[in-house]
């Protein structure tokens, strides 16, 4: 297996046609920008640089990552921002979900996406307008286990009524940083905790796991490389499970940092790691 080599972010730039950045773990550290990330965006603004901020956020609108972002130093257009929270509109499309009754999960903003999309909205416990489709857009503002009990009950009687409910998961981080040294789970640990209980109760079905649309997945990096124009590109992330892994399964170039999820620094920490969740470089900082 090849290992990664150190490089820098110049050597980056100069070597890929884009650059595609995670945003927690990367540029912000779960609350502030990380030293030096400020300055290299400007840096890239003025030479006008093809980058873009890939990220899995599925709870909050373009229009208010933008503003936060700003408020951390950021000067990031609106059009280089792709989230898993726009594909939920391609995935309503795609599989005929306009104008179908959907539980979604998770803020405001989270529901508007998918009104944005099309559905039509419903409650938990309301057998008068039942869904036909659950998107969790977020890991709040639940009770998580009365909620994952209900759902687990949903899921389960359709599925044996061969009217399965569509899960759909915008966002597959597990884990995510939430400030300096501190992490939070991400809405993809409340859903694995439900695969797990269907699969123990019904054995391993399609119907049965959800349709996931961020990292490592391959619709966004689909959009991501469609917005760049190129193939050519890098993903810089922190997360293997997440960044390096989808990028490698996408077929474009990954290295990892050392500021977020991942404590792997030098070439040797990669040995006994699977190929697949191996990146091609590591990035001491973005400085």
């Amino acid at each position: 297996m090849v290992l990664p080599t150190q490089t820098d972010i110049s050597s980056l730039i100069k070597r890929y046609d884009a650059l595609f950045f995670d945003s927690f773990g990367v540029l912000v550290d779960g609350v502030d920008a990380i030293p030096g990330t400020v300055e290299l965006i400007n840096r890239m603004n003025e030479a006008d640089v093809n980058y873009f901020v890939v990220t899995n956020d599925a709870s909050v609108s373009l229009v208010k990552r933008v503003a936060k972002l700003k408020s951390q130093g950021f000067e990031i257009p609106i059009e280089r921002i792709v989230n898993s929270g726009s594909l939920i509109a391609g995935y309503v499309e795609a599989h005929y979900l306009q104008g179908k009754p959907t539980l979604v999960l998770g803020t405001q903003d989270s529901k508007d996406y998918a009104i944005e999309a099309g559905v039509r909205l419903a409650e938990p416990n309301d057998p008068e307008n039942e869904p036909d489709a659950v998107i969790v857009g977020d890991n709040r503002p639940y009770d998580w286990e009365p909620m994952l009990e209900l759902l687990l009950g949903l899921l389960s009687r359709r599925f044996v009524q061969h009217n399965p409910v569509r899960l759909v998961l915008p966002n597959p981080d597990f884990i995510f940083p939430n400030g300096p040294g501190a992490f939070g789970f991400g809405a993809a640990a409340f859903v694995d905790l439900l695969e797990q209980a269907l699969v123990r109760l019904h054995g391993t079905h399609d119907e049965l796991i959800a349709s996931k649309l961020g990292k490592p997945y391959s619709p966004i990096f689909k959009e991501a490389i469609r917005r760049a124009g190129t193939s050519n590109a890098v993903m810089i992330g922190d997360q293997l499970e997440t960044d390096i892994l989808g990028a490698n399964t996408a077929g474009i170039d990954s290295a990892v940092v050392t500021t977020g999820i991942n404590r792997r620094k030098s070439p040797e920490d990669f040995e006994e790691l699977a190929e697949e969740l191996t990146p091609r470089y590591i990035l001491a900082s973005l400085v």
